[in-house]
């Protein structure tokens, strides 16, 4: 008797599929915590195997399981409802805001969105572009429709969010920057960049203010070199946009910080070396002296006190290297800030170093690739593969950035693609030099520029052929049809096409020495190669690629070029005789 009646019950809980749970929770792509954690339903009072829950999901796939395991779970192919089978399908889930409901004694469930989706949300308002005529529309998060975002120029003013162009549906709060919308009141904003957000769900709302990221930067005042009439612009950081630094000479003085060469945003404060400048803020407080100078556009932090490490040479060397530890390959200092350092080369997988003087008295290495922060006698830095880099050295900070990837091609019609829509890259010389690239190619008459990374935004031209020195943006080279070596130095913009059974060549640029640079009134040229020295032809450029001198000269193994009728500024050098020429960079500063 007893045995049949344990029989008739087992057969009963398997026929109404009874479970005895202690928790039931919903898990997938779609939830908060993904495929990685349940999130727990609750337990209805009267009935034990019904479960519910009010939640916000993006778009993916969701289960319903037993006690935080795999053990029991449900899911089917069916959405909005559905009945789910044990290790049944995975639900396909639309983002959005849903009261859920769950069986775990016949497996059926529900989702019921809780928000309205409407077409269109827009957001209107005398802060808005368009008045109180015309709605900015916002745009419909894919994963979560009942979410709009917008970025946005607002001004002082008042502001709504509406449905489908029409004051059926409207929303707002006397609250700002967040708050919770209702069809009464508007919304008192204050002028500035915003993310804005709205759920129309839960008419929640945010206006979140975005940091302004600046094209430029400048320093300026008397004790500039510009004075009060023209910035002397900061060098944006490629990891931090609102971080600015500058290396610079400055006199007794004063001297604020601006934004886009305007007065419309500046920044200044009493304090000197360092503080926290405001707007518009007090002229800064200046003491003669070589400064790097660092500013946060952000925080209005700035600092004029970190000494600045000038060196003759830094170099890198290392297993990564074509020399190895044997020997640097030095790097191209920057005429305007002499303690930051480039180079663009080839490196095998390997360990590198950056040094001064070619010697081990002052070397810097660091564990963080591709980026890091180089102290004395740190550890090698390990370059992980093969490729081309562009390399970024401050020995200053010792910050320093390997970026791998770069390319530089020829382009246009005279080019072996014979258009310009795509570049035919060159080689990286891996050699001493860096900074050279090289091809054979075969091109025909017509016009050709050279440009890094298959984009304009770094390209050289200039109007000379078959050699010349490229500056950026300049003129399309005009190319004779042949057989050609070519090749280009980036650092100087110098390139030559050489005709295959002709020696000319192209001098590399440690063949020449300019200093001091920036110069004044003389700057002295130190040639080691004797194959330059003698009669040159000189000509000296603007970055505009203009040429503002040509003369001849008598090359010796260190002679001078008196200056003193160029303004201030950046400047290319080129020399060159019946078979070889050479470029340097230089910097004029009265």
């Amino acid at each position: 008797m007893f045995k049949n009646l344990l029989s008739t019950l087992i057969l009963f809980a398997l026929a109404t599929n009874f479970v005895v749970a202690q928790s039931i929770g919903i898990i997938g792509s779609a939830t908060p915590d993904g495929w990685d954690a349940d999130t727990d339903m609750t337990q209805d009072a009267m009935n034990p195997d019904i479960w519910t829950i009010s939640m916000d999901l993006i778009t993916g796939a969701t289960k319903f399981r037993q006690d935080d395991a795999w053990d029991v779970n449900w899911g089917a192919a069916d959405f909005p409802s559905g009945v789910g089978t044990q290790g049944g399908d995975d639900i396909p889930t639309p983002g959005g805001s849903y009261d859920i409901t769950f069986n775990s004694a016949t497996g059926e469930y529900t989702f019921v969105p809780t928000g309205t989706t409407f077409p269109a949300i827009g957001i209107i308002g005398t802060a808005t572009p368009g008045g109180w005529d015309n709605d900015t529309d916002m745009v419909q998060n894919a994963d979560v429709p009942t979410v709009w975002t917008l970025e946005i120029e607002l001004v002082d003013g008042e502001a709504k969010f509406r449905a489908n162009d029409d004051w059926v549906d409207s929303w707002g709060a006397v609250d700002f920057p967040t708050g919770i919308g209702a069809p009464s009141e508007n919304i008192p904003v204050v002028g500035g960049n915003y993310l804005v957000t709205f759920n129309t769900a839960t008419t929640e709302y945010s206006f979140e203010l975005l940091t302004p990221v600046y094209t430029t930067i400048g320093l300026i005042g008397d004790s500039t070199p510009g004075g009060w009439d023209e910035d002397t612009d900061m060098v944006q950081s490629p990891v931090d946009p609102n971080m600015w630094s500058l290396n610079v000479t400055l006199i007794d003085g004063s001297a604020k910080f601006r934004a886009e060469d305007g007065w419309d945003i500046a920044w200044g404060a009493l304090d000197f070396p360092m503080g926290t400048a405001v707007m518009p803020g007090d002229d800064i407080p200046v003491v003669a002296g070589e400064y790097n100078v660092t500013f946060n556009s952000l925080t209005g932090e700035y600092n004029f006190g970190s000494p600045l490490a000038i060196f003759n040479t830094v170099g890198i060397l290392g297993t990564a290297t074509p020399n190895g530890f044997d020997s640097d390959i030095d790097m191209n200092q920057d005429p305007v800030n002499p303690d930051q350092w480039t180079i663009e080369i080839a490196l095998q997988a390997g360990e590198l170093k950056f040094r001064a003087e070619d010697d081990w008295a002052v070397n810097w290495g660091d564990d963080g690739f591709p980026t890091g922060t180089g102290t004395q006698d740190g550890p090698n830095i390990m370059i992980p593969f093969a490729d081309n880099y562009e390399i970024s050295f401050n020995a200053t900070t010792g910050e320093y950035i390997l970026s791998p990837g770069v390319s530089w091609g020829m382009i246009g019609p005279a080019s072996p693609t014979g258009n310009w829509d795509e570049d035919i890259d060159m080689e990286s010389l891996s050699s001493e030099i860096g900074n050279e690239w090289n091809a054979f190619f075969t091109v025909t008459d017509g016009e050709a520029k050279f440009r890094k990374n298959d984009d304009w935004s770094v390209n050289y031209g200039a109007p000379e052929f078959p050699m010349g020195v490229g500056t950026q943006d300049g003129p399309n080279i005009m190319v004779a049809g042949g057989e050609y070596v070519i090749a280009l130095n980036t650092a100087t913009g110098d390139y030559i096409f050489e005709i295959v059974e002709n020696t000319t060549s192209l001098l590399t640029t440690k063949s020449v020495k300019v200093f001091p640079n920036p110069a004044a009134d003389l700057l002295n040229i130190n040639i080691e190669a004797v194959e330059l020295q003698g009669e040159v032809d000189v000509v000296i450029m603007d970055m505009t690629g203009k040429v503002v001198r040509a003369e001849k000269a008598n090359a010796t193994t260190t002679f001078a070029l008196d200056i003193a009728d160029l303004n201030t500024g950046m400047y290319i050098l080129q020399m060159s005789n019946n078979q070889f020429m050479v470029g340097k960079k230089f910097s004029v500063a009265k």
